[in-house]
């Protein structure tokens, strides 16, 4: 799982038209600042902001695979947390997609591509978000414990949750407002009906409550174009 981690990482910082924000991504996934990061490499912190902010050249392969390999070594002697969360994801059968972006996305943009229909929440169109999370609702009812419902938010909870089987869109709403790890953009995909209760719900939470009747295969179309 270490190795797999690691050839993701770096084969999204590589391609990413923005490394240096794909870079920094990933380090705050691992909760580590500028500093902890170039501390562990032995290097000055300098050297770590301007690779984020493009004020050096681009990072070649080497110095890529240093980075990331220093970053899963420093989750592995802290407990494996992000490598842990990517196995539970993986396994688990309710969770049918999870996908990171290589850099923030508005949530204006992310709603435009899967036809959404804003039902709450429109003054945070333009906060970004940094993945989605496509969940079965009525697997998750079946399935999900506390733990699992944390796994949905992957390497960030800045993040969308696209549920579909939703029949009124009262339950997701209510679990995600008793969960203590809150997403940025709840969308429900051909929902049955969404209750009135998880538009209040998703105001209170300053989230995004989107629906869409585009069909599951079109949704993932839209987000595999941005």
């Amino acid at each position: 799982m270490n190795e797999q981690l690691t050839r993701r990482m770096a084969g999204e910082i590589v391609v990413s038209d923005s490394p240096g924000e794909t870079l920094r991504k990933w380090r705050e996934i691992f909760q580590l600042s500028q500093k902890h990061l170039a501390s562990l490499l032995g290097v000055n912190p300098s050297v770590v902001c301007d690779f984020e902010k493009g004020r050096r050249r681009s990072p070649g392969i080497a110095t890529v695979r240093r980075l990331v390999e220093t970053m899963v070594s420093y989750d592995r002697a802290h407990g494996s947390r992000v490598v842990t969360t990517m196995a539970g994801q993986q396994g688990n059968p309710a969770i049918t997609s999870i996908q990171e972006f290589t850099i923030g996305l508005k949530i204006a943009n992310v709603v435009k591509a899967i036809g959404g229909e804003v039902l709450a929440g429109a003054e945070e169109l333009e906060r970004p978000i940094y993945g989605y999370t496509i969940v079965d609702a009525l697997r998750a009812i079946t399935t999900f414990s506390g733990a699992n419902f944390g796994q949905m938010y992957g390497w960030s909870n800045e993040r969308a949750l696209l549920f579909t089987g939703v029949q009124f869109g009262r339950s997701p709403m209510i679990a995600v407002r008793a969960h203590p790890v809150k997403p940025r953009l709840v969308c429900y995909i051909q929902p049955g009906n969404v209750d009135e209760l998880a538009a209040k719900l998703a105001k209170m939470e300053r989230i995004v409550l989107v629906r869409t009747d585009l069909s599951l295969g079109q949704v993932q179309v839209g987000l595999g174009k941005l």
